[in-house]
């Protein structure tokens, strides 16, 4: 009785551990439907997953700018579950494609603009994108990570404001 009790007390811990699945839902993440819109960029500390270790990047008036209901409509981004990403910044569209990998967190994203922003915020939209080699998220938050995994861009759903 002894042996059938301290069996089940190992074997139900194995039972959980072993049942999570630890591959991300891609579709509820990124093919959701969900507009993103741009809320900040960020340098993170050695652990790329760990959030109170993160130092902001953009001006206070370069969040402010990107955050104001007027520009609701820039700086945005949306995924399709057909492969296919679309965005526009403050003066350009862009189209592409992209894909992610749910067990390593990767993400592979090839756009191409209507017209090359080569300066201010529309430039670090583009760029940030454009390196974007890692994620993390869910569906309220997606972090774009270079592939260093020490810069990372933020957005957050388009509806949702700082």
């Amino acid at each position: 009785m002894k042996r059938n009790f301290l069996f089940a007390l190992l074997a139900i811990p194995m039972a959980i551990l072993c049942g999570c699945n630890q591959e991300d839902d891609i579709n509820e993440i990124f093919a959701n439907g969900q507009t993103w819109h741009w809320s900040s960029s960020y340098n993170a500390d050695r652990d790329w997953k760990n959030d109170n270790k993160v130092t902001e990047t953009l001006s206070v008036d370069d969040k402010k700018y990107i955050n104001q209901e007027s520009k609701r409509d820039a700086f945005i981004i949306q995924f399709s579950d057909e492969g296919k990403v679309e965005g526009k910044g403050d003066s350009f569209t862009f189209t592409g494609t992209w894909s992610a990998n749910g067990k390593d967190n990767s993400i592979s994203i090839s756009i191409k603009a209507n017209r090359t922003p080569n300066a201010g915020r529309d430039a670090i939209f583009y760029k940030e994108i454009s390196e974007a080699k890692y994620y993390r998220g869910d569906s309220k938050t997606i972090k774009l990570f270079d592939g260093a995994k020490k810069h990372f861009i933020q957005f957050y759903p388009q509806d949702f404001r700082n």
